[in-house]
């Protein structure tokens, strides 16, 4: 693993540099598990469970928004 020195701002952000960012896919939004071992601190990337699944339904309700909408409103007309 290469290493990088980042600045810690006064309010304690850092800005991860762009190489590793597309590397890690990480990208606005992206949520961040952070922990704490001994004397380092380990920033691991969250997939969340609905982009997770996002593949599983791709397509499954319409393949454009129009379709996707008036998916959505059929259904909720009928509850």
């Amino acid at each position: 693993m290469e290493s990088t020195n980042v600045t810690v701002s006064s309010r304690g952000y850092i800005v991860l540099p762009a190489s590793l960012r597309k590397e890690m896919n990480i990208k606005a939004g992206t949520k961040i598990l952070l922990h704490k071992e001994e004397n380092k601190i380990i920033l691991q990337p969250v997939t969340s469970f609905t982009q997770k699944l996002a593949g599983l339904t791709a397509q499954s309700f319409g393949k454009t928004p129009d379709e996707i909408k008036a998916y959505v409103d059929e259904e909720r007309k009928v509850r």
